[in-house]
């Protein structure tokens, strides 16, 4: 399935064209109607003469309409260029055709329409201006098709001009991650939500559950239809309306993207590669606010150079774009930057998960040349050492590879030793991947946390395992293989749920031994304290329990560690010979308040002594 899309001035006759090719009116307001004017996109099918069947979006061309129009040109394969033969190229033309060209629509055809109200001479006048128009464009041998929607003269010859530009174009990728940027979103009486748009690099099946992003709206599809005829399963590069249940049409608008969930992540910047209109009459300035245009959203972005302070009209350059808030891009997709009722520029984005750059920084110039240029395998570990660590779905979601391509690509690093798996056997969604170098700069990242803890508490023993997973963003998995690649390095040690600087030992001052001598003592003598009690030093009781020679139990109860297990065996003993023992029960044998038998009690519950039944405990089996 191709998707032909229209361009050109207004009132050039664009809409009269679909509606001879197709027998479909693609003016679906009545305002349009009234007017004669195309004021949003329309919508049209047909069957080539080959017996191909194409979609048709119809744009507008008033240049007040041209942020609808760009809505309707990002996923198209073939553009139909109309010029009226009896007014020539005009400003929308122009525009049009530039941002053709910055978009790089594959292929295109010019239809010279309302042939029958010029002479042969000016008809001759008229298509060297658009042939002339045209040079330097992607459109510069586009067959020029002389044609009228009145008189049906050259409509044979248009069709069969669409025919051969599609002919030989490769189908839509699937890429095994379907996503449909919104062009229109309503509500039919008795089904609820419809969304429409190009599909793009997969497929949608009845029964999906997908998601809208930006916004996280989550429902089910409950029907596709192509062309108003009903499928089970829609495929990539097809104009589709999809009937969504568990969304209200409130919750979606025009640029939001249709996908499934996990499968992309709202940005707000993008890593690109841009090019000035070659017609526009002024530099690219860094650190211009202007909108940038992708699939069928808008937005304003400031862009930032990040090689020079200006590009040339006709110029290239590296990028990024700083969103004013988070789109749901991806890598490859093509985009339009205006300023007001200009195009100045597009191009193409080459990473949507981008971090900050330095400008005119050559390593992030050479890894975005690589993104853009390298093999699959050299783009793929480029983008592993911006994402890392990152999960093998999100990375292959990123990469712009169809899925046995990025598969084949990473397996290929991951046995050089260039990629490597943290905490997982074998490649999965779920699994996470992280370069050989990015696992250098991370284990020294962790020793180098663990040391700067116990810099600033010397008498605790070593940084919380919790503590230190959660500071790097690691799952349980990826951490416990880095922790053991920093014990087996000797880097680090753990003892007690926490991670040291190996051969380590707490140096006290006399001060802080009179400290521990007068808390023990007073444990002694009254049993339990809490660590509320502004008496207390956080470091001291830290480096007490480290050695063992303290419990803290929940609720701030602190115990002699002989206290704390002479209680704990009682509480074992009692319960062992009545084989259930309430709260109460315990607090009266262990003779302690309910306070610190509650506290007994949950240490034993999260050391599997006992769990709880009720408002009883029973001892574990084993």
């Amino acid at each position: 399935m191709f998707v032909i899309g229209t361009a050109g001035h207004v009132d050039h006759g664009k809409s009269a064209l679909v509606r001879a090719l197709s027998g479909i009116d693609p003016d679906r307001w009545e305002e349009e109607k009234a007017r004669g004017l195309t004021i949003d996109l329309g919508f049209a099918w047909t069957v080539l003469p080959s017996g191909r069947e194409i979609s048709i979006i119809d744009v507008p061309g008033h240049e007040r309409f041209i942020r609808n129009m760009l809505a309707g040109v990002g996923g198209i394969d073939v553009a139909m260029l109309v010029v009226a033969a009896d007014e020539g190229v005009m400003p929308q033309t122009r525009e049009h055709l530039d941002i053709l060209d910055l978009l790089e629509v594959r292929r295109g055809v010019i239809a010279l329409a309302k042939s029958d109200l010029v002479d042969d001479e000016w008809l001759e006048l008229a298509a060297d201006e658009v042939r002339e128009t045209c040079g330097g464009t992607r459109l510069e041998d586009a067959p020029i098709i002389r044609c009228s929607a009145v008189s049906g003269d050259g409509l044979e010859d248009l069709r069969r001009a669409l025919d051969e530009a599609v002919d030989g174009l490769a189908e839509a990728r699937d890429a095994g991650r379907p996503r449909m940027p919104i062009d229109r979103a309503f509500t039919i009486s008795g089904f609820g939500t419809v969304v429409t748009g190009t599909l793009l690099d997969g497929r949608f099946s009845v029964g999906d559950h997908v998601v809208i992003e930006p916004g996280g709206a989550r429902g089910r599809i409950r029907g596709i239809q192509r062309h108003e005829q009903p499928i089970e399963i829609a495929e990539p590069g097809a104009r589709t309306a999809i009937n969504l249940g568990g969304i209200a049409v409130s919750e979606v608008r025009r640029g939001m993207v249709l996908t499934l969930p996990g499968l992309l992540r709202p940005a707000d910047a993008a890593d690109v590669r841009l090019r000035v209109a070659s017609r526009h009459p002024r530099p690219l300035r860094h650190n211009a606010t202007l909108t940038v245009h992708c699939g069928s959203a808008e937005m304003a972005a400031r862009v930032r150079l990040l090689e020079g302070d200006a590009v040339a009209p006709g110029g290239e350059s590296w990028a990024q774009l700083r969103l004013e808030a988070p789109m749901a891009l991806a890598r490859g997709d093509r985009f339009v930057l205006r300023n007001g009722s200009e195009t100045l520029a597009g191009g193409r984005i080459v990473d949507a998960q981008p971090r900050r750059h330095h400008r005119n920084d050559q390593s992030t110039l050479e890894a975005l040349r690589m993104l853009l240029e390298g093999s699959p395998d050299d783009a793929l570990l480029t983008l592993l050492g911006r994402m890392e660590p990152v999960r093998w779905a999100g990375l292959a979601a990123g990469s712009e590879l169809e899925a046995a391509e990025a598969e084949a690509a990473i397996q290929r690093q991951i046995a050089s030793g260039a990629a490597v798996l943290l905490g997982a056997e074998a490649l999965s969604d779920g699994a996470t991947l992280i370069s050989e170098e990015g696992l250098e700069t991370l284990l020294e990242r962790a020793r180098a946390m663990a040391a700067a803890h116990v810099e600033e508490h010397p008498l605790g023993g070593g940084l919380p395992r919790e503590d230190l997973r959660s500071r790097l963003g690691l799952d349980g998995r990826p951490f416990a293989a880095l922790e053991a690649r920093l014990i087996e390095r000797e880097w680090l040690t753990a003892r007690d749920g926490k991670l040291d600087l190996p051969g380590r030992e707490a140096e006290l001052t006399d001060g802080q031994r009179q400290e521990i001598e007068a808390l023990i003592g007073r444990l002694r003598e009254q049993g339990v304290r809490t660590d509320a009690d502004p008496s207390l030093d956080a470091d001291l009781l830290e480096y007490l329990e480290a050695r063992g020679e303290i419990v803290r139990l929940r609720a701030g109860v602190i115990l002699l560690r002989e206290v704390c297990d002479a209680m704990t065996e009682e509480a074992r003993a009692l319960i062992a010979e009545r084989g259930e023992a309430t709260l109460a029960e315990v607090r009266d044998r262990i003779g302690t308040s309910r306070k610190i038998a509650q506290a007994l009690l949950e240490d034993m519950d999260r050391r599997r002594i006992t769990r709880r039944v009720g408002d009883r405990r029973v001892l574990r089996a084993g």
